[in-house]
């Protein structure tokens, strides 16, 4: 497996892992009407942090494993599948600001309107890396 797709697998897998976790806490207490507070802030502080470091420890190790491979150019192949990636990203993340702008005017809670804006931002995340995965499997 090519260094590029192995950091991609990275990041898909460590982000499903913290936001699945984050999500976990976070949608019982929306649905307890516990919305806001600190505590959820700090976690999603935590989670994004945690995310980070997890990606760049893995990356890293990835790295060392096959450091000829790492340092390889990018090819125009994966200039392309980047730039196809992306624009899954780029229509998520769009969709999902937009969402919590009509929902903050609709009169939304802050909270929810600010875990729905932390979804699209996990979720543009986890689909530009699907996405990288999907061109670069199928040969484009």
């Amino acid at each position: 497996m090519a260094f590029r797709e192995k950091t991609a697998w990275i990041s898909l897998i460590v982000g499903l892992g913290v936001y699945i976790f984050y999500f976990a806490q976070a949608v019982p207490a929306i649905a307890r009407g516990e919305a806001g507070g600190g505590y959820y802030f700090r976690l999603m502080v935590v989670a994004t942090v945690v995310s980070i470091i997890a990606t760049i420890v893995l990356t890293v190790t990835s790295a060392v494993m096959a450091p000829r491979d790492a340092k390889a150019p990018r090819d125009e192949r994966e200039k392309l599948i980047s730039l196809k990636a992306s624009q899954f990203a780029r229509f998520t993340l769009s969709a999902g600001a937009f969402a919590a702008i009509v929902a903050l005017f609709i009169g939304v809670d802050r909270f929810l309107t600010a875990n729905l804006l932390f979804f699209t931002l996990a979720l543009s995340e986890l689909m530009q890396s699907g996405a990288w995965i999907f061109y670069n499997r199928r040969g484009v």
